[in-house]
């Protein structure tokens, strides 16, 4: 491949990573604004922190329920 078709061939490859790159700002935008609107969240700073929170609970709600279970397994035979 010679040296013009080379540089053709980057020069499209570039706009085409151009318009991949505007595509993904465009839906992270997008999801930024549904994450504001339907869930007050602003940030990814503040997703992150509420994230963490309900990773939390639910981790203690899982530890809730397999203590649960194993009350009733030594209540009732299985």
């Amino acid at each position: 491949m010679n040296i013009e078709q080379e540089l053709k061939q980057l020069e499209s490859e570039i706009a085409q990573c151009k318009s991949e790159k505007a595509k993904a700002e465009g839906s992270i935008e997008t999801l930024m604004k549904r994450l504001k609107d339907e869930e007050g969240i602003g940030t990814l700073e503040d997703a992150e922190t509420i994230l963490k929170e309900l990773e939390k609970t639910i981790a203690s709600l899982e530890s809730d329920i397999e203590l649960k279970l194993n009350e009733l397994k030594e209540i009732y035979t299985w």
